[in-house]
């Protein structure tokens, strides 16, 4: 599998991307998926900077299935992410294989969002995103960095309900 990482992120790529995680996963470069990326000029300039000497695409989301197979039959290395759960659903919703387990990050607070961990609140659309691709047998995992214990998406998930149980 040369997709070595797949990754929720809402930086994308960050210190903990360049500093932590492509020191215990093999990485030639990025696979980068999100329609609100690709259209955001100035924020793919960073993410070209941030990536500094690794290889970098950003692709739609119509995009993403083709360059996640390309991805999975290069002799490459890549970590694919994007700043969206329900990016990775709509791609596996559209015939996308990225494996069968999916790391997320920083998902910080915005409008509509329920703050369940530190640096990670969920809104509805997260949540019926993660819901469906853990149905599809993708094992969600929830770690900022490597050094870091996994919460798994049942745990997350049952806070979350909690949470807007209280709401």
């Amino acid at each position: 599998m040369t997709i070595t990482l797949v990754r929720v992120d809402d930086r994308v790529i960050h210190g903990q991307t360049m500093t932590r995680w492509s020191k215990v996963r093999p990485i030639d470069g990025f696979l980068i998926v999100g329609d609100s990326i690709i259209q955001d000029s100035l924020r793919k300039k960073v993410l070209k900077a941030a990536a500094g000497n690794l290889k970098i695409g950003i692709y739609s989301n119509a995009e993403g299935p083709t360059k996640v197979k390309q991805g999975m039959e290069s002799k490459k290395n890549f970590f694919l992410i994007s700043n969206s759960p329900q990016v990775f659903a709509e791609m596996v919703k559209n015939g996308a294989d990225f494996g069968k387990e999916l790391n997320v990050g920083p998902m910080n607070t915005r409008e509509g969002a329920v703050v369940v961990g530190r640096t990670l609140a969920l809104d509805d659309q997260d949540y019926d995103a993660f819901e469906y691709l853990a149905s599809q047998g993708i094992d969600i995992s929830f770690q900022l960095i490597p050094e870091e214990e996994k919460k798994s998406w049942h745990e997350v998930k049952a806070k979350y309900d909690s949470m807007k149980a209280k709401v």
